[in-house]
């Protein structure tokens, strides 16, 4: 049975990849692509497969968050970016192109058909410091301590080989991962935080981590929902990370890196 995920997962699972490839200086182009307009109610859908790549009904926002490996607040713009959705079809003329080209080349196809330029900016912003928590650390340290490649794109600082990697369980209201470094729990929290997370741990090793929690609660309450107060018997994300995981997260103030948009337009028909 196929699994659909949000776009912030679409993004944490490729930004795994990101970690073993390696960007060329000059940016790519796909050899074909078709950008439709699509105004159904139709699941969304995405996929990175060998030199093709293709998606259904993603607002524009969602394909500028795929390109660019960033959450939805990281993006500035115009409001239409996030209510108006396109199919993508495109394919590399390289069959063994790597995931961080296919980027580049997506990257190349926004700013080809949208007219898109950015700009890249640190703005402050209300974050969440991830901590240890009172109780102390409650993940298990794995076996597998090589270095993840993600927290060192310049190479390992002392020879050691270095590794890929990312969780191995993604779903609503579910976390799982083996041998896991903290940037890839931070980068998946803020997501459904809806806001940056910063990692104040200082734990810099790789963990056997299974995080449970109840969806949607990392930013609404229960409310008079019936389908969320049936959820409420599975704890909060706040109260998950602190039973499960034995760390803590603390709202902070910090710069964060933000997409500016500066100029994009409604893509001409193929």
């Amino acid at each position: 049975m196929r699994k659909y995920l949000s776009i912030s997962a679409m993004v944490l699972l490729l930004s795994a990849r990101f970690a073993t490839s390696q960007t060329t200086a000059s940016q790519p182009q796909f050899d074909a692509a078709s950008i439709k307009p699509n105004k159904t109610d139709e699941r969304q859908d995405y996929g990175l497969r060998g030199d093709r790549i293709f998606g259904k009904n993603i607002p524009v926002k969602g394909w500028i968050q795929i390109a660019y490996g960033v959450k939805d607040f990281q993006i500035r713009g115009p409001a239409w970016i996030s209510t108006e959705k396109f199919d993508v079809e495109a394919k590399a003329e390289n069959p063994s192109a790597s995931a961080a080209q296919m980027m580049s080349m997506l990257q190349s196809l926004l700013a080809d058909r949208f007219k898109l330029t950015l700009r890249r900016e640190m703005a402050d912003s209300t974050v969440y410091a991830l901590v240890v928590g009172r109780r102390g650390l409650m993940m298990k340290p794995s076996k597998d301590q090589t270095l993840w490649a993600g927290d060192y794109p310049n190479g390992s600082p002392d020879g050691r080989p270095l590794t890929g990697g990312g969780p191995t369980e993604l779903a609503p209201g579910r976390f799982k991962g083996e041998a896991g470094p903290m940037t890839i729990l931070v980068n998946f929290l803020s997501a459904p935080l809806g806001r940056p997370v910063i990692n104040k741990t200082g734990l810099t090793g790789r963990y056997d981590i299974d995080l449970r929690y109840a969806p949607g609660s990392g930013q609404t309450s229960t409310g008079d929902d019936p389908v969320a107060q049936a959820a409420a018997s599975t704890p909060s994300l706040f109260t998950a990370m602190q039973e499960q995981l034995g760390l803590r997260l603390e709202s902070a103030k910090a710069p964060v890196e933000v997409l500016v948009i500066d100029h994009i337009e409604r893509p001409s028909r193929n």
